[in-house]
């Protein structure tokens, strides 16, 4: 009889499994790194999403304020005097108050009628005989405002300008005293008596200094310093994107000098500009470029140093669809944001702005804003939009009564296993929210970018507002007191690379301030594929 020896059978490997904490996307949308190699804290989408020092929050909602008629406003700009502050719009044949308007609804009575143009540049200028504004548009007479009445300036009026028709004046900004202005079509740029808001204009030309064609587009200043200096410089900017560079106080003077004459893309509009500290920010074909960065690097390189690097391909990607409207910039220091309209042609280009942190650089998309043109009025920001109405930015929870989406979707990972092929089970995400929310928590594998539809608002919290809501029953604090709040959902995708996905629907009455602290995973590990 033969006896055979049973072998020993090994026991089975049991499959490895871990768990992964992706950082929150403090570092916002980053489009400059390779996908199979990303850093932590980006986001590949982070659309209504803001990025904040510490993670990112669902931007707030958009309330109309007023309704100017069914044409597109083309410009808001405010006026101050001492406490009081108004508000003003304009459309291509009016100019607007909309300081304090009682029906949203209800177009008020303009204070400016039959003009032929609506982009208006404005500049407010103080002198002995009080506060000014002027409104220029290259094609009617300036109007300069009192703070009482609209006032045609031309040769024949009090004040009066003289030496060049003031229809065709395009842009206006003052510099060492003096109100500067670009005559339209040309290389020509004016500019008037110190302290003065009329006499004998004076023209200084840069046909001799712009070597590309074009014409002027408009001007600024540039400063070494945080501010108002002995150094500051005087800036003019053409439709080529060549930028000269003078300092003195006027062109004549002993003082005047060339400081040279820099290269940068075609700038997107003549209100598509920035002050940081003293630098001047340019919003150019390539990105967001500082002045000071245009001075010792040439146009080729530019981009690497410009505040856009981060999303340069869909910078470039938005210009090559959008250039048919100017573009505008909104620098808001009280809500930490900077706010870049990207205004479509029709109705068929889909809405969508850039906004920034300040402090961090870090950049996010806001979609379901029609923004035509921005402005600051008060602490708050405001946007014109296609249709003829003015908008309160980040008010309330839902955009003019519709509810919007929120969407973030971090950079692919391959959670410290390259090559391993995961099962992820489950995910939880920690939020620090002051409202009730409904977040849809899922995940997209191998560089792919999958969403689920988007999850349903949760119930309108108006019930809970003061003298809304019932006593005993409505809860006081929603809205004031923020509390984190995290849990495990099911997921069940695989593959090599996992990028986590959160979705959040904002539809209430109250401002929701919902932050992503950080999102964990529970994966199961395969073997590697060779």
């Amino acid at each position: 009889m033969v006896y055979r020896q049973k072998q020993r059978q090994k026991p089975r490997r049991r499959a490895a499994s871990g768990s992964f904490t992706f950082q929150a996307p403090i570092r916002g949308v980053v489009m400059n790194e390779p996908l199979g190699n990303s850093k932590p804290g980006g986001a590949r989408v982070l659309e209504n999403f803001f990025p904040t020092a510490t993670g990112a929050r669902t931007r707030g909602g958009s309330r109309k304020v007023a309704t100017i008629g069914i044409a597109p406003v083309r410009r808001l700009w405010t006026f101050t005097s001492g406490n009081a502050e108004e508000f003003f719009a304009s459309d291509e044949e009016n100019i607007f108050n909309i300081t304090s308007v009682p029906d949203a609804d209800v177009p008020p009575v303009a204070d400016v009628t039959g003009q032929s143009a609506g982009y208006y540049s404005t500049a407010q200028f103080g002198t002995a005989g009080g506060n000014y504004l002027y409104a220029v548009n290259g094609a009617d007479d300036a109007l300069l405002y009192d703070g009482v009445i609209w006032k045609p300036i031309n040769t024949l009026s009090t004040p009066a300008i003289t030496g060049i028709a003031t229809a065709a004046l395009s842009f206006v900004w003052s510099y060492a005293s003096r109100l500067f202005f670009v005559e339209k079509g040309t290389m020509n740029v004016w500019y008037l008596p110190v302290d003065s808001i009329g006499g004998a204009a004076s023209v200084f030309s840069l046909a001799g200094v712009f070597q590309e064609g074009g014409e002027v587009l408009f001007g600024g200043k540039w400063s070494l310093d945080a501010g108002d200096g002995l150094d500051d410089k005087i800036v003019f900017v053409s439709t080529k994107g060549e930028v000269a560079v003078f300092q003195g106080l006027f062109p004549g003077d002993t003082s005047w000098q060339k400081v040279g004459v820099y290269k940068i893309t075609p700038p997107l509009g003549p209100n598509a500009t920035m002050s940081a500290g003293g630098d001047l920010l340019i919003g150019a074909q390539d990105g967001i470029v500082p002045i000071s960065q245009a001075v010792n690097k040439d146009e080729a390189a530019l981009s690497l140093s410009s505040v856009t690097i981060r999303i340069e391909p869909e910078w470039k990607r938005q210009v090559s669809q959008r250039t048919s409207l100017p573009w505008e910039i909104l620098k808001w220091p009280t809500n930490n944001m900077m706010v870049v309209s990207l205004p479509g042609a029709d109705a068929s280009v889909p809405t969508l702005c850039f906004a920034a942190n300040l402090q961090t650089g870090a950049w996010g998309f806001f979609t379901g804003w029609d923004a035509r043109c921005m402005t600051l009025f008060g602490d708050a920001g405001y946007f014109g939009t296609s249709d003829g109405t003015i908008h309160r930015m980040e008010d309330g929870g839902a955009d003019d009564g519709m509810p919007y989406t929120c969407t973030y979707v971090a950079l692919p990972d391959q959670m410290r296993r390259p090559g391993a092929f995961k099962i992820v089970h489950s995910a939880r995400a920690t939020f620090n929210s002051n409202i009730p929310f409904n977040p849809k928590i899922s995940v997209s594998t191998d560089y792919r970018i999958e969403l689920p539809s988007a999850p349903s608002s949760v119930a309108d919290l108006s019930d809970s507002l003061w003298d809304v809501g019932l006593w005993d029953v409505a809860v006081w604090d929603v809205g004031s007191v923020s509390e984190v709040t995290t849990r495990w959902v099911s997921i069940g995708n695989s593959g090599y690379a996992v990028s986590p996905q959160i979705q959040i629907t904002c539809g209430t009455n109250i401002k929701p301030v919902t932050e992503i602290i950080q999102l964990d995973a529970i994966y199961e590990l395969g073997a590697v594929m060779v």
